[in-house]
């Protein structure tokens, strides 16, 4: 049986990161790009290599370890940036994906991207759940965090696609405006329906 790939995304905020770990306690294989990609740019890693060919050692922290702000400064000041590095990493990203999907075999295996649709990423996917909420609720969940600023919050925002483009491309929306409770019963129906669809006995293509 072959496991198919759903994607699960969600803008800055959204609370993705929070329903990817409710999939995970129903048993379903999860595999995070972003944390991939954060592997895949650890010193002595190719990645990393991929990124200082592009970028070159200006990149790299006295250390040899990447310098993700000053990267992400590059990168966030012009759509080249973002193209050069999305072009550095993505193929490297989704070879491992590849790689790790081969050894599941549940129904399906949930694939979580910050920016699957931003890059391209959906059409390798064979559903895709999005995580949704109001802008205002997603500012106030990350300024709490104490990472981010509202200024970076700002440029993080206009780089992502909106809810509108993320309804377009989702086979199913989970919204996350209220409590945990709430959130837990959209997740239990989404798996719920995805482990129905794919199936031995039910699997459907999009």
């Amino acid at each position: 049986m072959t496991t198919a790939r759903v994607g699960l995304t969600g803008g800055i905020g959204s609370g993705k990161s929070t329903v990817a770990a409710m999939f995970s306690e129903f048993g379903v294989p999860l595999l995070d790009l972003d944390g991939v990609g954060r592997r895949l740019t650890e010193p002595g890693q190719r990645g990393l290599t991929a990124l200082v060919e592009v970028f070159g050692e200006r990149i790299l922290e006295p250390s040899g370890e990447l310098d993700r702000e000053h990267l992400a400064s590059m990168c966030f000041a012009s759509n080249e940036g973002i193209l050069r590095l999305n072009g550095a990493l993505h193929p490297l990203i989704w070879q491992e994906e590849t790689h790790w999907l081969a050894g599941q075999s549940a129904p399906y295996a949930l694939i979580e991207a910050s920016v699957l649709l931003e890059s391209g990423g959906s059409g390798r996917m064979d559903a895709i759940v999005v995580v949704l909420a109001d802008e205002d609720v997603r500012r106030r969940r990350v300024l709490a965090r104490g990472r981010q600023s509202s200024s970076r919050f700002d440029d993080i925002l206009a780089r992502q696609c909106d809810d509108a483009e993320r309804i377009r491309a989702a086979d199913i929306v989970i919204r996350n405006n209220s409590d945990m409770g709430a959130l837990r019963k959209q997740a239990e129906d989404a798996h719920a329906q995805l482990t129905q669809r794919f199936s031995p006995a039910g699997v459907s293509n999009k």
